[in-house]
C-alpha cells in the first residue's frame, strides 16, 4: 500500500496571498510611462461606509507591498503599538518592467540635476558584462541616469494617480502621507522640502543622499523663501551599521543624511516637525521595513487602549 503524499504544484492566486488589495496599472501622460498600484484597504473600511481614512503612499511598491501589505489589516489593532486606520498605497512597475524595477527608480525617484554615483554606473556595466543586462537595456538606463525626473513622477503621483484613487475610494484629502526608503528615501526628502501640496506627512528612509546632492541646494532655497512648513511632518531613520560600518553607505548615505538633519537644526524650515530614529543592528538592505514600521509609529501611531 503506497501511503506517501504527493505534492500538487500550483501557482496561488493574487486574491488569496493579499484579500484585501486591489491592483491596477496607470498610463503616466505627464512621465510617459506605465506605473503600477496595489492599493490596501484597512480593516474598518467597510464597517462604516460614510467613514473617509488617511492614505499612506509607499514607492519602491515591487519590493515593499509583498512585504508590508501582509501586517496591514492587522496594524490598528496592534496591542503594544496600535496605528490609525490608513489606506496603503504601493506604488511600483508595471507587470511588463517589474524584473527591473531597481533600475527604473533610478529615472524616477531622483530629483533633476541629481549626481549619480559612479558605484551605481559600475553596477549597470557589470550587470550588462555578466548576463545580467543586455547591452539595450544597459544602455538605456544609463542614458536615464542622465536624465532623472523626480519632478515628473511627483506630478504623476499629485495630478494623475491620487485623483484617479480618490474618486474610487474613500480618501481623507487632508491626510496623505509618502514613504520611502534609500533613493526612495531621498524622493521623500525632495518632496517634504520642495513642500507639496499633497503630501503633509513623509517618511524618508536610509535616504540615498549625497554629497552634491540637489537636495542641499532646494533646503537652501527652501529656507531663503521663509515659506511656512506648519501641520508638516518629516520623520528620517537610518540603519546604525550604516553609522558605524566602514563601507560606502557611511561616507555616502550616513554622512550626508547626518548633514541634512543638522541644517534642520541649525536652519529649521519654519513649522516643519522632524524626527529621526537609529534603526539597530540592520544595515542598508535589510533597514527598510524596520524604517516602514518606524515612520508609521511617528506618524500614524496612537495610544494603545489599556487593558481591564
Amino acid at each position: 500500500m503506497d501511503n506517501s503524499v504527493r505534492l500538487a504544484e500550483s501557482a496561488p492566486s493574487f486574491g488569496s496571498l493579499f484579500p484585501s488589495t486591489r491592483y491596477f496599472e496607470i498610463d503616466s501622460r505627464i512621465a510617459g510611462v506605465r506605473f503600477s498600484a496595489w492599493v490596501t484597504l484597512p480593516a474598518q473600511y467597510d464597517a462604516d461606509m460614510t467613514q473617509s481614512f488617511p492614505v499612506v503612499y509607499q514607492v519602491d511598491g515591487n519590493l515593499f507591498f509583498p512585504a508590508t501589505a501582509p501586517f496591514h489589516q492587522a496594524m490598528p489593532s496592534d496591542s503594544l503599538s496600535p496605528l490609525v486606520p490608513f489606506i496603503l498605497v504601493s506604488v511600483g512597475y508595471s507587470n511588463a518592467e517589474s524584473q527591473d524595477w531597481q533600475w527604473l527608480r533610478v529615472r524616477d525617484l531622483l530629483p533633476p540635476g541629481e549626481p549619480v554615483p559612479e558605484a551605481m554606473l559600475q553596477a549597470v556595466e557589470y550587470s550588462v558584462q555578466a548576463g545580467l543586462l543586455s547591452q539595450e537595456k544597459g544602455d538605456r538606463y544609463l542614458t536615464m541616469f542622465g536624465k532623472p525626473a523626480a519632478d515628473k513622477f511627483l506630478r504623476f503621483l499629485e495630478d494623475e494617480l491620487h485623483p484617479a484613487l480618490a474618486a474610487a475610494f474613500r480618501m481623507d484629502e487632508n491626510d496623505v502621507g509618502l514613504w520611502g526608503d534609500s533613493y526612495g528615501g531621498l524622493f521623500a526628502a525632495y518632496v517634504a522640502i520642495k513642500r507639496s501640496n499633497l503630501f503633509k506627512r513623509i517618511g524618508a528612509g536610509s535616504p540615498g543622499i549625497i554629497e552634491n546632492s540637489q537636495v542641499f541646494k532646494l533646503y537652501q532655497q527652501a529656507v531663503d523663501s521663509k515659506e511656512d512648513y506648519s501641520g508638516r511632518r518629516l520623520h528620517v531613520t537610518l540603519a546604525a551599521r550604516e553609522l558605524t560600518q566602514p563601507t560606502i553607505y557611511q561616507w555616502l548615505v550616513a554622512r550626508s543624511t547626518t548633514e541634512l538633519l543638522a541644517q534642520t537644526t541649525l536652519h529649521p524650515l519654519p513649522g516643519l516637525q522632524v524626527s529621526t530614529e537609529i534603526i539597530p543592528l540592520e544595515t542598508h538592505l535589510t533597514a527598510g521595513v524596520p524604517a516602514w514600521f518606524s515612520f508609521l509609529r511617528a506618524c500614524y501611531g496612537r495610544s494603545p487602549q489599556v487593558q481591564p
